[in-house]
C-alpha cells in the first residue's frame, strides 16, 4: 500500500510538471518578454532615427547608460523613433571623424536628430572672442562631408545651409568634478524621458533691444500668426522680473549678448537678462538671440580652436538646472538680410508650434548656421 501510494504521488508530480511547462509555453506568459524595455537592443539600434554620441569621458559610465536607455524608451513610445548609441573613441575624438561616423549611419537609416553627449567631444569652432567660444555644429548637421561648409582659422563660416540632421549639446562645464558633471547628465536625461507632452500655452513671450532689432522686430511679431505675442521691446528689469510668475510657450531674449546673458534694452544696465533666470523661468522652450550666446567663456588661447569652458554660469549649461526648459535655440536666431527667409526664427519657429518635433521642423530648413541647439531635440508640443 505504501509503495503504491508513492508511485501514485510520484506520478502526480510529473504529470504537475508537464504541465507548468506546457503553460509556460503560452503567449500570455510571455508578453513580457516582448515588451520594449531600455536595454531591447532591437529598439535601440535598428534602423535609428536618433543617434546619442557618447564621449569618451563618459562611454563606459553604466549609470548614464541607464539613464539613456530610459530616455530612449520614453522616446520609443512617444514618438515611435528608435535610438542607437554611439560610443566616442579617443582615437577617433575628432569632430571630422564623428561628421564621417554620423553620415555613414545616415546612409543606412534617413536619421533625424543626433544629441551629442559629453563636453570632451571634439567640437568645431564658430568662433573666439575676448574668453568667449562658440561651437559649430554645422559639420555634424549637413551631409556631403566638407563639401557643405567652408572652414578657416577662425572657425567654421556662417552662411545660408540647409540642415539635413538637428543636432543637439548636452554639454556640462569642463571644469566641474566627474560626479557633478555626470549628476548633471543623468538628470538632464530623466527630465526628457518624464517631460514628453508639453501643451502649448498659446502665449510667446518677446523682449528685444531696440538697439539692433530694425529687421528683426518684424520677424518676432510674425509669430503672432501662431500664437498670443507678448512683445517688450526695451524691457526693464521689473518687466524681466513680471514676466517670470507667468508661463509661456516660449521665451526668447535679444540683444547685445554674452554667454553669461543678454541686454535686452538699448540703455546700459537697465534690461540685462542673466542666464541664472533660466533657473526661475516657466517654459519649455527658450531662444537667447545674440552673439556669442550659444558659446562659454574660456581661459581663451590664442590657437583657432574651441577651448574648454570654465564657467558655471551659461546659458547652455542651464539646460541642467533648469526644472521646465527641455530645449533651447541659442546664436543669431532672428539674422537675415537675405533676399529669402533664412532665419531661425522663421523657417523652424513656426513649424515646431504646430506640433512638430524640433529636429523635423529643422530638417530640409535652409538658416544661417551661427546658432546651436541645447537639450531634447525631440521636443514638441501636444496640439
Amino acid at each position: 500500500m505504501v509503495e503504491g501510494k508513492m508511485t501514485h504521488t510520484l506520478s502526480r508530480i510529473i504529470l504537475t510538471l508537464m504541465a507548468l511547462l506546457f503553460v509556460s509555453q503560452l503567449p500570455f506568459f510571455s508578453t513580457h518578454a516582448q515588451e520594449t524595455t531600455p536595454n531591447n537592443p532591437i529598439m535601440t539600434e535598428e534602423h535609428p532615427d536618433l543617434l546619442i554620441i557618447l564621449s569618451p569621458q563618459y562611454e563606459k559610465d553604466t549609470d548614464i547608460r541607464i539613464a539613456i536607455n530610459s530616455y530612449i524608451t520614453a522616446v520609443y513610445n512617444d514618438l515611435g523613433w528608435t535610438s542607437r548609441i554611439i560610443p566616442i573613441h579617443e582615437d577617433e575624438n575628432t569632430y571630422q571623424q564623428i561628421d564621417n561616423i554620423i553620415e555613414t549611419t545616415y546612409n543606412n537609416h534617413s536619421v533625424k536628430a543626433c544629441i551629442m553627449v559629453g563636453e570632451d567631444l571634439n567640437t568645431a569652432l564658430g568662433g573666439d572672442c575676448d574668453y568667449l567660444e562658440q561651437p559649430s555644429t554645422l559639420p555634424w548637421s549637413t551631409l556631403g562631408g566638407t563639401t557643405t561648409y567652408e572652414l578657416t582659422e577662425q572657425g567654421i563660416i556662417c552662411k545660408p545651409t540647409t540642415l539635413n540632421i538637428c543636432i543637439s549639446l548636452l554639454y556640462p562645464t569642463h571644469d566641474l568634478s566627474y560626479e557633478q558633471k555626470k549628476s548633471s547628465i543623468i538628470s538632464a536625461f530623466h527630465k526628457f524621458a518624464i517631460q514628453r507632452h508639453t501643451t502649448n500655452q498659446n502665449i510667446i513671450r518677446v523682449f528685444e533691444s531696440s538697439d539692433l532689432n530694425t529687421n528683426s522686430k518684424a520677424i518676432y511679431q510674425k509669430l503672432s500668426d501662431h500664437g498670443d505675442i507678448s512683445y517688450t521691446e526695451d524691457a526693464t528689469d521689473p518687466d524681466i522680473s513680471a514676466s517670470l510668475t507667468e508661463t509661456y510657450t516660449a521665451y526668447f531674449v535679444h540683444g547685445h549678448s554674452t554667454a553669461t546673458g543678454t541686454d535686452v534694452n538699448a540703455q546700459k544696465n537697465i534690461g540685462w537678462f542673466t542666464a541664472e533666470t533660466l533657473d526661475t523661468l516657466q517654459t519649455p522652450f527658450f531662444g537667447a538671440d545674440g552673439c556669442y550666446a550659444g558659446g562659454w567663456w574660456s581661459n581663451q588661447q590664442d590657437n583657432n580652436k574651441l577651448d574648454s569652458s570654465i564657467d558655471g554660469c551659461w546659458y547652455g549649461s542651464k539646460i541642467f538646472t533648469s526644472t521646465h526648459i527641455r530645449v533651447m535655440a541659442l546664436g543669431l536666431l532672428s539674422q537675415n538680410g537675405f533676399s529669402t527667409p533664412v532665419s531661425f526664427l522663421e523657417n523652424v519657429v513656426p513649424e515646431l508650434l504646430t506640433g512638430k518635433t524640433l529636429a523635423e521642423a529643422m530638417i530640409g530648413d535652409t538658416c544661417i548656421g551661427d546658432f546651436i541647439i541645447v537639450g531634447d531635440p525631440t521636443f514638441h508640443f501636444t496640439i
